[in-house]
């Protein structure tokens, strides 16, 4: 039994992205680990947008490390970067690679993806020397800006009339130069499209591989806030298990589990399946 002293772990944030690299410049942000604080509990992953629920997580797992809470930090943040952080969070303490099984298109042959955070960073690194995305359309070029926690908030809390309407008005409220026009084709919204994920890759992150067995060339789409949702939600689901065992051995409150450290919480864990 590991006796060394684990508290709420913070972990720096990976390196600021350029409009936000003066909001915390003494020290920067932190993110405590998802699952061990009993505000963890309170989170209800059926009732809320996925933008809510990405916002009120960020937010109450970061600190920075004077001790201030981050206030709309996240809000403002490119949805790029708070998948970033909310992988971050998945990933856990010894920062666990992502797994994705899929099956080849040509032969059925198994293909397994891994994801790290390393490759993850990478990729958003890229993506954070643009702040904006041009694109050219019947020979007029505009710009849009890239889209962040507070636009996905309230694109999730209107109600549009069909999808079609949604795609324009969001496109519309991104628009920053450029006449962009009022009714846009299907062609200028691919355009749009197109270069709105290749500047920003997590949001609708396509991996291509080719498969080994029989060369054909594939496409996986991956849902990486929904991964990121799902992993956090089983480690909910983890920490409410350990609040049962303790409860039932020690006879504590709930409140008196969440006054104990995290890593000793994790001590007593052991000793109950250790039959002590």
């Amino acid at each position: 039994m590991n006796s060394a002293p684990r508290s709420n772990v913070f972990d720096p944030m990976p390196e600021y992205p350029r409009p936000f690299s003066g909001v915390y410049p003494a020290s920067g942000i932190a993110m405590r680990q998802f699952g061990v604080c009993e505000a963890d509990l309170a989170i209800d992953f059926a009732a809320e947008a996925p933008p809510v629920l990405v916002t009120r997580i960020l937010d109450q797992c970061a600190l920075d490390t004077d001790g201030r809470e981050p206030t709309e930090y996240f809000r403002e943040l490119s949805v790029g970067r708070r998948l970033e952080c909310m992988l971050a969070l998945a990933a856990g303490e010894d920062g666990s690679a992502f797994h994705f099984p899929f099956h080849c298109a040509g032969c059925g042959q198994e293909i397994e993806l891994e994801l790290t955070l390393d490759d993850i960073s990478a990729q958003q690194r890229e993506a954070d020397r643009a702040d904006t995305v041009d694109v050219d359309i019947s020979g007029k070029r505009f710009a849009l800006r890239k889209p962040c926690g507070r636009d996905q908030e309230q694109w999730s809390a209107t109600v549009y009339q069909d999808q079609r309407e949604a795609v324009e008005a969001m496109i519309a409220s991104l628009a920053i130069s450029g006449d962009v026009p009022q009714v846009l084709d299907q062609h200028a919204i691919d355009a749009i499209d197109e270069a709105m994920n290749d500047a920003d890759p997590l949001v609708n992150f396509l991996c291509r591989v080719r498969c080994a067995e029989c060369g054909s060339p594939n496409e996986f789409l991956i849902d990486l806030c929904e991964v990121a949702l799902g992993t956090l939600r089983r480690l909910q689901a983890q920490l409410i298990v350990s609040v049962h065992k303790l409860a039932s051995h020690y006879h504590w409150s709930e409140k008196e589990i969440f006054s104990v450290p995290h890593w000793r919480r994790k001590e007593y864990l052991d000793l109950i399946s250790a039959g002590r």
